[in-house]
């Protein structure tokens, strides 16, 4: 309504104003941007509000964990933030949300519409279930498979999670150091049968790798394959179209985590950190993330690579599974908040790390 439509324009000159004198922002970016695209990304966020003055901080050094434990400590102890703005997967951003470290932001529906319009039709998947008006989605991370296809065909590939714990696996392929995709196998699997899974892959597993690490290993043909984020694909064909690297998809569960921005409570500059968590929701932004990151916003899905992944999925009738498809799966999301569910993830851990 037009009644609707002045308020969103009042709020939203009200966050640019606020932003302007605050003057400052100290906020994470995705490391994979470099320094280049996140130079390119403030800049864009400026000129798109007016705010050339405003002076931006990007932390490009990564360890989204590291920092969403820190600030967790923070909120704990009444430390003052040390980011105005962090991003990170939905789990985290509850983490810090069930501490009082989060800040909602108001009326955020009726400054996205003004700011955001693309992002506002898809607003319950922009700012979902439990996070509506604390974290706001940037990017996704789709579950993949990637393989040397010079050292395995996708034919012979396992298919499900349930096969790649076969034995003849065995050294083929390694995992990574955390656990929040495999937290995932509830949404598919009875959490025992899930356990014993995880067990064996654990037991399967060559090492312990990050994600860039293990694609680095496996185009040297020290791995055959590994799970990973479906964009690692195409960040390795840009830098090298030659590179022996492929993709595909476990047929019994692919899932996708959300990324999102999250604003610190008791941060100094909050209309500046607001006004960037909307933005980036962006197609301006997801344009620059994409370019320089390579990364993917399936629920957004307006860049080539999102839309390459996505065309994929659709091909190949692979249904993508994530925390907030309903009320059941966020309820599922929530249950690892239990003293049970934590026992659990403490069990996938173990198994993953040991085979145990």
């Amino acid at each position: 309504t037009e009644a609707a439509s002045a308020d969103g324009k009042k709020l939203l000159q009200e966050m640019i104003e606020g932003a302007r004198k605050e003057g400052q922002l100290d906020v994470m970016i995705t490391s994979s941007a470099g320094e280049k695209g996140g130079r390119e990304l403030t800049t864009a966020f400026k000129r798109r509000f007016g705010l050339e003055s405003l002076n931006i901080s990007p932390d490009l050094s990564g360890q989204e964990s590291q920092k969403f434990n820190r600030a967790v400590a923070e909120a704990k102890s009444g430390i003052p933030p040390t980011f105005d703005l962090m991003q990170g997967e939905a789990a985290n951003v509850l983490s810090l949300m069930d501490v009082g470290g989060a800040e909602r932001v108001e009326n955020w529906q009726a400054v996205l519409a003004e700011a955001v319009p693309e992002a506002f039709k898809i607003k319950e998947k922009v700012s979902p279930e439990t996070l509506a008006g604390w974290g706001f989605l940037w990017s996704t991370r789709t579950v993949a498979l990637l393989y040397n296809p010079k050292l395995i065909s996708e034919g012979d590939l396992p298919k499900t999670w349930k096969q790649k714990g076969d034995p003849k696996y065995r050294g083929a392929f390694s995992m990574p150091p955390w656990i929040s995709a495999l937290l995932m196998g509830i949404l598919k699997y009875d959490k025992n049968e899930w356990l014993e899974i995880v067990r064996a892959l654990g037991r399967n597993k060559r090492q312990v790798f990050t994600y860039d690490a293990a694609a680095q290993r496996m185009l040297l043909g020290d791995l055959k394959f590994f799970y990973g984020n479906a964009d690692i694909y195409f960040d390795q064909k840009l830098r090298d179209p030659s590179a022996p690297i492929a993709e595909t998809f476990f047929e019994d569960l692919t899932t996708m985590r959300q990324v999102l921005y999250v604003v610190r409570k008791g941060t100094k500059h909050p209309n500046a950190a607001k006004l960037f968590a909307l933005w980036a929701t962006s197609a301006e932004a997801n344009e620059i993330f994409e370019r320089h990151a390579y990364i993917e916003n399936l629920v957004l899905s307006k860049g080539p690579i999102s839309q390459k992944i996505a065309k994929v999925l659709k091909d190949r009738n692979i249904k993508v599974w994530s925390w907030f498809d309903s009320p059941e799966t966020v309820a599922k999301f929530q249950w690892f908040e239990s003293s049970e569910g934590k026992e659990y993830a403490k069990l996938v851990a173990r198994a993953q790390k040991d085979g145990k």
